[in-house]
């Protein structure tokens, strides 16, 4: 038979995961080069 642990309560002062913030960071960089690709792009287009 499975065997059942008890629920625990969750503390919400944990702290954030140390790898949220770079993560954070490449994610924000990969949304503003392909904002810079597409710009570059219709800009070239449009010449």
């Amino acid at each position: 038979m499975a065997k059942f642990k008890p629920v625990r309560r969750k503390d919400k002062n944990l702290p954030q995961k140390p790898g949220a913030i770079p993560c954070a960071i490449l994610i924000l960089t990969g949304i503003a080069l392909l904002s810079l690709l597409f710009y570059a792009v219709l800009s070239s287009s449009v010449k």
